[in-house]
């Protein structure tokens, strides 16, 4: 019987917290912490990597919305260099966080999209960004072409940083115990884009319509932007072989293509 006043993770909040303390000591190095810096953690918990960050840097900027949490939490580090703010990370102000910061966080798969798209907003405060993510979903943001998992947000992703899987950690690492594994990324922030697009919103465009239909050939899945004839004229211009499917070709590749139409 579960105790009155114990604590029940919230599968609305996606609260799945480490507790294999391995596996946070491994998160930890793989950060490059140095006294100097300071962190932004996303999804604090229960401290279970706040506690080894803590030890490591300047000051700690612990985001936790959990209600319950961010009391013990405020109560666990008052006094210290950690600060916990109460508050829902997509809402959270970044324009007040330090210019020079790190961000570290266990993201929620249900709203990990739009936290790297905030962070990608910020990019140019954050000196380092690193998450620890479902597999799967891990495996599409590093996927390259000629993958399964490579789609338009891989490309997303990778135009604006250089993500690694560093390493997978097992379910059991968690608890509750989810029925995926996960794994940890750097995402390697780019100053500047891996590509120069001369429209960004058009670029991104061309690469949702080309994987909207991921068995027609390029040909066939970018008619819809533009006529057949046409895009078989400028592929052929190109040099890309108008067989091939959105899978087979780079960020580079929908770059071309892209600056071409506009």
């Amino acid at each position: 019987m579960r105790q009155r006043g114990a604590f029940v993770p919230k599968k609305s909040l996606g609260q799945n917290f480490l507790v294999n303390p391995n596996v946070a000591r491994r998160i930890v190095e793989a950060c490059d912490l140095k006294p100097t810096d300071v962190i932004l953690e996303i999804g604090a918990g229960k401290g279970a990597l706040t506690h080894l960050i803590a030890g490591k840097v300047r000051s700690v900027i612990a985001v936790e919305k959990d209600d319950h949490l961010a009391g013990q939490l405020q109560k666990d580090f008052h006094g210290t260099n950690v600060t916990i703010v109460h508050a829902d990370i997509l809402e959270y102000p970044f324009e007040k966080i330090p210019d020079r910061v790190k961000i570290i966080g266990n993201l929620p798969y249900n709203i990990a999209t739009p936290i790297i798209e905030k962070v990608f907003h910020y990019k140019k405060r954050v000196t380092g960004f690193y998450i620890t993510v479902q597999l799967e979903y891990g495996q599409r943001i590093a996927a390259r072409p000629h993958n399964k998992d490579y789609g338009s947000f891989s490309c997303f992703v990778q135009y604006h940083a250089n993500p690694k899987i560093l390493f997978k950690i097992k379910n059991a690492s968690f608890q509750p115990v989810p029925k995926v594994q996960s794994c940890f990324l750097s995402m390697g922030l780019r100053e500047k884009p891996s590509v120069f697009a001369k429209d960004e919103e058009f670029l991104f465009g061309v690469i949702r319509a080309a994987f909207g239909h991921r068995r027609k050939t390029i040909e066939n899945s970018l008619s819809a932007i533009l006529a057949k004839e046409k895009i078989s004229a400028l592929l052929q211009e190109l040099k890309i072989n108008p067989k091939l499917r959105a899978e087979n070709l780079s960020l580079e590749d929908f770059a071309r293509i892209s600056n071409h139409m506009v």
